[in-house]
């Protein structure tokens, strides 16, 4: 148990996947933040935490607490974690940490000379059948293939209200998710070709269809694909030496060896008691906050994370041009 006094900055939906791993494992949260009345209210009414603030450099400065854990909306996380980088206290930022590689490389930078730790949420980092599966594959470096097959639905998010202008940030939101997977199996990303396209001739519709194939720095060849036209979930295969791991749908893992039959990987118990992953990111932070270890694998740093952002921007582009 860590007793550790951490704050969230924002209370949105994703605020009580946080709050209750952390809880989990021993640690005090012990304010909120919101710049909504009704924000603040949800964080004290559903949430229980004791004090709430709207501005989140008054709640560091009155409450002092060991860790930030910021998930505000997508459009301010930049903003907001800029602002907080220069106090010292350790983050744990949702993702996207910006809305585009270069503000990504600012907040890289500012935390590095601040000597700051961030660490961003990509919670599919720390599936248990995933590290479990490539304890079976003889661990990251001997991973030969990643390919990543995924899907977003631009409709749907104009059905719930999001203003078109903002759906190719998509690529950075949701899509990091998946593009994520490359470096996190293969290491960093040497691209050797990217292919985007729109089929809408007149180009308002996003109906995207983007791949990218590329070399990762341990080897294993790494390839991404996603269509915005069709329904339908995603879908990971990694391979080892003879043996493949099949994720569909992400959480789960199933194994495939040579002369033997599907293996199916449980997960952890407290991926089945949590949302997948959570836990682990959870720990892990709590460790950085301790002092007890970096922001490194399975962790994104914020320098980590432009390679990913830097490979949607890629897509994006080659979609949009």
């Amino acid at each position: 148990m860590s007793g550790e006094p951490l704050a969230l900055v924002g209370y949105g939906g994703i605020a009580g996947r946080h709050l209750e791993v952390f809880r989990a494992l021993g640690a005090q949260v012990v304010a909120a933040c919101n710049r909504s009345r009704e924000g603040r209210e949800r964080a004290r009414d559903e949430g229980g935490i004791p004090r709430t603030y709207a501005d989140p450099l008054e709640m560091v400065a009155s409450e002092r607490p060991a860790g930030l854990v910021v998930c505000v909306n997508v459009l301010s996380l930049f903003e907001v974690t800029k602002a907080l980088i220069p106090l010292g206290v350790p983050v744990l930022v949702e993702k996207p940490p910006g809305v585009s590689p270069a503000e990504t490389r600012e907040l890289a930078a500012l935390a590095e000379a601040c000597g700051t730790p961030v660490m961003v949420g990509l919670n599919r980092r720390f599936y248990s059948v995933y590290h479990r599966a490539l304890e079976r594959l003889g661990g990251r470096e001997a991973v030969t293939g990643v390919w990543v097959e995924w899907s977003e639905d631009p409709m749907r998010m104009l059905q719930l209200g999001h203003p078109p202008a903002l759906l190719p940030l998509l690529n950075f939101a949701n899509s990091l998710h998946g593009i994520d997977l490359l470096p996190f199996f293969g290491g960093r990303v040497e691209v050797t070709r990217v292919w985007g396209r729109n089929l809408d001739p007149a180009g308002a519709a996003l109906r995207w269809q983007m791949s990218l194939d590329g070399l990762g720095e341990g080897g294993a060849v790494v390839h991404f694909a996603s269509s915005w036209d069709v329904p339908g979930r995603w879908r990971l295969v990694v391979d080892g030496p003879g043996v493949r791991m099949i994720s569909a749908p992400l959480e789960t893992a199933t194994l495939l060896a040579r002369g033997a039959s599907p293996e199916t990987v449980e997960p952890s118990p407290e991926d089945v008691q949590f949302k997948p992953g959570f836990f682990g990111q959870a720990a892990h932070f709590l460790a950085v906050v301790r002092g007890e270890r970096p922001v490194n694998w399975p962790a994104c740093s914020l320098r980590e994370a432009v390679v990913g952002m830097e490979l949607a921007a890629l897509l994006g582009e080659a979609c949009a041009s």
